[in-house]
């Protein structure tokens, strides 16, 4: 064979060698993060839970204006949901090339996740399970895995949940829920055992309060604060960190979170991390938004740990601080005598 063969063969590999989908890095700036429940999204009139125009106009609003690099969709109706939503980002002149729905049980509430760039690996958990009061019970809206990569080998794993509601169940809603929070934390477990020094965020809707056992379960309080979530607690303007609420008791809750792994503490933006208001939030949904930003920069996470007392951030804001101890929203520091 001569040098010419070789050559033209080197072409003919080069045109049509195949395209592997969701390969291409990133760019390592400022990344914009949001976690929002659409509050059953479903334009389809055969669905029982129907969301009107008028809302549904109003949630694309909300998204289009905090336009996020990764967004974390729940309760993403079923048939053609996720089309007119993109429609109407579009005409708000905002794009998601990359799309992909989480084809759970529950095919009415699912989970979505957008991005402006592909990730390098797409690992949706569908067929998640566990035994409980001898029954084989299905994690019903799965978990969202996506794992985001950048030109400076920054690597991200981005998870996503909706656990159970607090609607009643023969087997207990809140052991269903503690039980699909502890497959959560399986999966972030397998993570950090292949990847030690990994960057986790675990972003959504987890129908439960910082001090419950399902949000104990997954943060793992009791392990080593390299094994830990942590909870980065967003806040309004008003710096206050309810994001869902309850019109028939009247009840304002934050049941929403964004979690991190040790690795990442030092590389979130506290500033960027907050509930952005809306006017009108209310008509597009009965939660809040949630957005987070970071660099995506591999630092020293221990700096970070004065920020965090008893997995709650202490030093919320710099306009806060002053030479008194500031404990945060959880006790209140004890006076010395």
């Amino acid at each position: 064979m001569n040098a010419g063969f070789f050559k033209l063969l080197l072409l003919i590999t080069t045109v049509f060698m195949p395209v592997v989908k969701g390969q291409i890095k990133l760019k390592p700036e400022s990344v914009k993060v949001l976690s929002y429940n659409l509050y059953n999204y479903n334009p389809s009139h055969s669905s029982y839970q129907l969301k009107s125009s008028v809302s549904r106009k109003a949630t694309a609003s909300v998204i289009a204006k905090i336009n996020a690099d990764i967004v974390l969709l729940s309760e993403l109706g079923h048939g053609n949901s996720l089309d007119e939503l993109l429609v109407d980002l579009g005409e708000r002149n905002v794009s998601y090339p990359f799309t992909s729905i989480v084809d759970g049980p529950d095919s009415l509430r699912r989970l979505c996740v957008l991005a402006k760039s592909a990730p390098v690996k797409v690992d949706h958990r569908t067929k998640v399970k566990f035994k409980l009061k001898g029954e084989e019970v299905s994690v019903s809206r799965g978990f969202a895995y996506c794992v985001f990569e950048w030109q400076n080998s920054y690597r991200l794993h981005f998870i996503g949940a909706h656990l159970k509601s607090k609607i009643p169940s023969p087997l207990g809603q809140t052991d269903m829920r503690r039980y699909e929070a502890r497959q959560l934390h399986y999966l972030v477990a397998s993570i950090l055992k292949q990847e030690p020094e990994a960057n986790i965020i675990v972003a959504g809707d987890m129908n439960d309060t910082f001090d419950s056992s399902p949000i104990k379960e997954i943060q793992y309080r009791r392990y080593k604060d390299e094994k830990r979530l942590y909870d980065l607690r967003p806040y309004d303007k008003s710096h206050a960190s309810w994001t869902h609420y309850y019109d028939k008791s009247d009840e304002y809750s934050r049941i929403d979170y964004f979690f991190a792994s040790y690795a990442m503490l030092n590389e979130i933006n506290y500033e960027g991390l907050m509930i952005p208001h809306s006017p009108h939030w209310f008509i597009a949904s009965d939660h809040r938004p949630l957005v987070l930003k970071f660099t995506p920069e591999n630092k020293d996470p221990r700096p970070a740990m004065k920020l965090f007392e008893n997995a709650t951030r202490k030093n919320i804001r710099p306009q806060y601080e002053s030479k008194e101890h500031f404990e945060g929203p959880r006790k209140a520091s004890k006076e010395k005598k």
